[in-house]
């Protein structure tokens, strides 16, 4: 996978509407089609929505390469893929890079998960404290706004998977030497899969 994602071509995630704090590749559609149909059991017998069919899929795979002094104020906080309660993300951690990912509570409202109808209280809270923020990190655990509540540990190969809504962050404690190298850096194959229901 590591020689694949070399070969894909990264670029700078900003150029691709991204947020994402380093470089992005485009996956191949093999590749994201294995993903999707390993996901789809899992999310029939783990999330509650009965049987799922894809509405729509798109990955990437991801390079994290922005030093902390240069992330933007939303990059230094949990973040959520999408309002969206039946989109779900997956991680394939593709390195021995030991930073893993995070699960958070935002501390003002309460919210773990954020859909469409907690949206705008969130983002009224967050930009207030954004506005106030201190100097450029990562997240790594519990932060002045929001709680850590979980946290995977990476694993080569192994992929993890949870709705889009909830916050989250990669705990990224240092990044490594060369981190714009897929044999070296933090690499990720990135899922995003919308769902919908067979009912």
């Amino acid at each position: 996978m590591r020689t694949l994602a070399a070969k894909a071509g990264f670029a700078p995630a900003a150029t691709v509407d991204s947020h994402y704090p380093g470089l992005l590749a485009p996956a191949s559609v093999a590749y994201l089609d294995g993903l999707v149909r390993f996901a789809l059991p899992l999310i029939t017998a783990h999330f509650g929505t009965g049987p799922v069919v894809p509405a729509r899929a798109r990955g990437n795979f991801s390079l994290v390469t922005t030093p902390p002094d240069a992330l933007s104020p939303d990059q230094r906080v949990p973040h959520v893929d999408a309002a969206d309660r039946m989109q779900f993300a997956g991680v394939h951690y593709l390195s021995d890079h030991p930073a893993g990912t995070g699960f958070f509570r935002h501390r003002a409202t309460g919210y773990e998960t954020i859909d469409a109808d907690r949206l705008a209280v969130y983002r009224r809270h967050l930009d207030a404290e954004l506005a106030a923020s201190g100097p450029g990190r990562y997240v790594t655990g519990n932060h002045t706004h929001f709680e850590a509540i979980g946290a995977v540990e990476p694993r080569p190969d192994r992929l993890i998977l949870y709705r889009a809504a909830l916050l989250h962050s990669g705990l990224i404690a240092a990044l490594p030497p060369h981190a714009d190298d897929p044999s070296r850096g933090r690499l990720t194959g990135n899922l995003f899969l919308q769902c919908r229901t067979t009912a």
